[in-house]
């Protein structure tokens, strides 16, 4: 009787290290190193702009993006939170508290028709406020979506996106 006791003792001893080993692994694999090593992180140029227009897109460790760009006299930034699901990377822009135009990333499109009548009106961050810089304007990504494929980070295009203007981005080395 006493062997039995001994043996489930020793049996149950081999299974909780089995199962603490089983648990290190998990709580390894998800912690902030991963992310550290993670290959969407770090700068990532725009694809399809020609100069002299260009976009930096920046993945930090800390779960932050700095998206930066313009051309000539005019400027464009953002700034917000990353997150992944599976290989998907989805950026939320932070709402600016200052008064900016803002413009929706992936939507840079504004289609006109020849009998068009009405007037272009530029949204604002802030109901009723007046920027002080005309020339910028702050991009909002709402649940914007990319992926990897050949090395490059690839806009998953929103269904209803009128644009065809490839929002990707490569790393210059």
């Amino acid at each position: 009787m006493k062997m039995k006791s001994i043996n489930y003792i020793i049996l149950l001893g081999f299974l909780s290290l089995f199962l603490q080993s089983c648990w290190n692994t998990h709580q390894k694999e998800n912690t902030n190193d991963d992310l550290i090593n993670n290959e969407f992180l770090g700068e990532w140029y725009s694809v399809e702009r020609i100069i002299p227009f260009g976009a930096v897109l920046t993945i930090d460790t800390d779960y932050s993006f700095i998206y930066e760009g313009g051309a000539c006299l005019s400027s464009f930034g953002s700034k917000g939170n990353w997150t992944l699901n599976n290989d998907t990377l989805i950026l939320n822009s932070i709402e600016p508290e200052e008064c900016y135009y803002i413009s929706d990333f992936g939507g840079n499109c504004i289609l006109i028709t020849i009998d068009d009548t009405t007037s272009f009106k530029r949204e604002i961050s802030i109901k009723d406020c007046v920027p002080d810089n005309i020339d910028y304007d702050y991009i909002i990504f709402k649940n914007e979506k990319f992926i990897i494929k050949d090395s490059v980070l690839t806009y998953i295009t929103q269904p209803d996106t009128i644009c065809n203007i490839k929002n990707d981005f490569i790393r210059i080395k």
